[in-house]
């Protein structure tokens, strides 16, 4: 960072990324320089060939070409390691040294083309083994790093580099007509790239008019994201290890604090005597929290058969393809009364639903729709029966696939589409289409009227109705709610993993009447949004001025066990040595002061059970395993980006059924002490435990297997304890 320039024109690549490449070219040329000298000076020639000589001849040279890039790669590895990240004055004579080292490619490529020639006219009639081997090597060689530095030219091309760089110029001399120009061109330029690429990765897929309008808005959001940021990708990564190091840091200076009301971080949030823990010992919370581990199925076996394998990963193809009709002649059937939408030939996805309910052993799930057509703002759902709880359940699929990822980045605040009695209602855009989209599905095809008249022996008409779904699925099955609840007033909807910009504040309060949300851990998801990203956009500048270590070492030290100090996060006094301010920062285009545009703050929904973790502290071989709880969590405090290596494991839809599941394991009547994560620790140095955070209620029992009655938290469910009770 800043993009490193030549030929007059900006590449995704800074100077201090050339450590890796240039290695690499390095331990190739000299491996090869080893072999090609053995094999120049001690094997024997038949000198007598004109074959032998003439590639002799073309060896020697070849050698000096090797000698010639392994000087240029140790300057270029050398020059790279130099300076930090914002102060690039000791790398400048890199693109000179570029401009040499692609002067010797170019006589590289001509010798590759000459022995392709030698191949050509000599390897058959010529009886030299040696000199044969000898020309074979030196091509392989030649073509490899060329189609090596090609490929990286490729990677690294900018569109709009060129024009970034006559706008870094026409803002020095302050040309504000050619200014205001350039940038339009620029900003066009980087939506059109953005664009081009979106269309790369969607290639297989039939184009809509929809899936054109979220290539527009999403590549929007990309530039905008990007916009006057002179950064490269290994910044971003170098970012991300410095901002983990100091929301660490930061968690232990706030516990080191005197007179800190914050007594531990639990998964990165902060824990106070008025935070309120899930009381599992009273019979109906208990009895809420076994709903919402049961209908985490539901949203689990939308997934289909990519989610059933992915978890049965021995067995789970074999107990699909023993039921596939396409496989197995006497595999299981379809009962007529299942409609089908676009599942695969062989109905894998219908299979895979049925096989997870039956491996559950809830013979009474009987499904009535299933749909797995996909497109954006269309998503995957299917609707069951469950004759044991008395319930119609509508399970929405996560994401998926591409079409999915471009609904969940259409993230702009859409106005939902039913009457609001009092305030403004909006809703994440992508998600509040794909609910209207089941909505209209379900009414075209009667599908909740056949499954509330399904089998009205059993008094299906007076089940209720339970909205399920993760992710993606969790952002609409919420938002469906909402444009059902006025024909189903007593409807339920478990939101898992919900995106954190869903829904703005008005409709936000009002979900908590209908709306059960978890999230697990440290999940990236809740916890990003528009406004989020905006948030995250500054603080990565912030880390990355801060920061004077050079990039290599930085990314390496979010790798392995290094003392803290080689990631200093705290503004220091300048040395004499140090650079000036004016020299390390580039005020622009990484000016801290270019906001992205603004953005309605919206939150995720329902009231928010946060099963949160401790974890043992951070070692370089094994770690054990952490203890499991659940509190109700605040929808304003997903505000913010945990960086950890969980933050997207923790997002998979069968790491919260275990997250899920283990608070239940967890939960015994002694009071065991468990042990945090570095800077997880309270202001006295003791380990927290939920069980000794909590008041005598919270002591738990130990549950039985999952079955509702949503409790509201009461005063009486606070944290009470003094400093003093919780270091006994």
């Amino acid at each position: 960072m800043p993009g490193m320039v030549v030929f007059r024109r900006r590449w995704s690549v800074g100077s201090d990324d050339l450590v890796l490449p240039a290695l690499f070219l390095f331990l190739l040329h000299c491996a090869w320089l080893v072999v090609l000298s053995m094999v120049l000076f001690s094997l024997p020639y038949s000198l007598g060939q004109s074959c032998s000589v003439t590639l002799v001849d073309h060896g020697r040279g070849y050698l000096g070409i090797l000698v010639s890039c392994l000087i240029c790669e140790i300057a270029i590895m050398w020059l790279s390691m130099r300076g930090s990240i914002l102060y690039t004055q000791p790398r400048d004579a890199v693109q000179y040294i570029l401009y040499i080292r692609l002067a010797i490619l170019l006589v590289e490529l001509v010798y590759a083309v000459v022995g392709i020639i030698w191949l050509v006219q000599y390897y058959q009639p010529c009886s030299d083994v040696t000199a044969k081997n000898l020309t074979l090597g030196i091509v392989a060689c030649n073509w490899l790093v060329i189609f090596s530095v090609l490929i990286t030219l490729l990677c690294t091309f900018d569109p709009t580099g060129r024009t970034f760089v006559k706008l870094k110029a026409t803002r020095r001399r302050q040309r504000n007509l050619t200014t205001y120009t350039l940038r339009h061109r620029l900003e066009e330029g980087q939506a059109s790239s953005w664009t081009r690429r979106l269309k790369f990765i969607m290639c297989c897929t039939r184009a809509q008019d929809s899936q054109s309008d979220a290539y527009a808005e999403v590549a929007i959001l990309f530039a905008e994201f990007f916009r006057d940021l002179d950064i490269v990708p290994s910044d971003i990564i170098a970012g991300l290890v410095l901002l983990r190091q100091r929301q660490r840091t930061k968690r232990s200076t706030i516990l080191d604090q005197a007179n800190n009301d914050i007594l531990a971080f639990l998964s990165g949030m902060p824990v106070t005597r008025n935070t309120m823990y899930l009381d599992l010992k009273n019979s109906a919370e208990m009895a809420m929290y076994k709903e919402v581990c049961y209908y985490m199925l539901f949203a689990l076996a939308a997934y289909g058969w990519p989610m059933y394998i992915l978890r049965k990963p021995g067995c789970g193809l074999c107990h699909l393809a023993s039921s596939c009709p396409c496989v197995s002649v006497s595999g299981s059937q379809l009962p007529q009364s299942v409609t089908v939408e676009e599942d695969n030939c062989c109905g894998c996805n219908v299979l895979a639903i049925r096989r997870h309910f039956l491996d559950q052993d809830l013979k009474q799930v009987h499904i009535v729709y299933t749909s797995c057509h996909d497109a954006v703002y269309e998503t995957p759902f299917f609707v069951a029966v469950d004759h044991e709880k008395k319930k119609v359940i509508i399970s929405i699929r996560g994401t998926l696939s591409p079409k999915d990822a471009l609904t969940d980045l259409t993230g702009d605040a859409e106005r939902l589409p039913v009457q609001e009695p009092q305030g403004i209602w909006l809703g994440h855009k992508g998600m509040v289409f794909s609910a209207e989209y089941i909505k209209k599905k379900l009414e075209q095809e009667m599908i909740l009227s056949q499954a509330f008249g399904r089998d009205l022996g059993k008094g299906t008409k007076h089940y209720g109705l339970v909205i399920v779904g993760h992710s993606l699925g969790a952002g609409t099955a919420a938002i469906l709610s909402f444009l059902l609840r006025p024909q189903y007033p007593t409807l339920h909807c478990y939101s898992y993993s919900p995106p954190g910009g869903l829904l703005s504040e008005d409709a936000m309060e009002i979900s908590k009447e209908f709306v059960t949300a978890v999230v697990l851990g440290k999940d990236l998801v809740p916890r990003i949004g528009l406004p989020q990203l905006e948030g995250f956009r500054r603080h990565i500048l912030e880390v990355l001025q801060k920061s004077d270590k050079p990039k290599w070492r930085i990314i390496m030290g979010g790798t392995k066990c290094i003392p803290k100090s080689e990631l200093p996060m705290d503004e220091r006094p300048l040395g004499p040595t140090d650079p000036a301010p004016s020299t390390r920062l580039w005020l622009h285009p990484s000016d801290l002061s270019i906001a992205l545009s603004t953005s309605t703050p919206l939150y995720p929904p329902g009231r928010i059970i946060h099963v949160v973790h401790n974890h043992p502290p951070d070692r370089c071989c094994g770690q054990e395993e952490p203890t499991y709880s659940a509190l109700w969590g605040d929808n304003k405090a997903f505000d913010e980006v945990i960086i950890s290596p969980a933050m997207l494991n923790e997002h998979l839809p069968h790491m919260v059924m275990e997250g899920l599941n283990k608070v239940l394991k967890g939960y015994a009547p002694s009071e065991v002490q468990t042990q945090t994560e570095p800077g997880e620790m309270e202001a006295g140095g003791f380990l927290a435990s939920p069980t000794l955070l909590s008041s005598p209620k919270h002591l738990p029992s130990t549950p039985s297997e999952c079955s509702t009655a949503p409790s509201t938290p009461s005063e009486s469910d606070t944290l009470p304890l003094t400093p003093a009770q919780i270091s006994d």
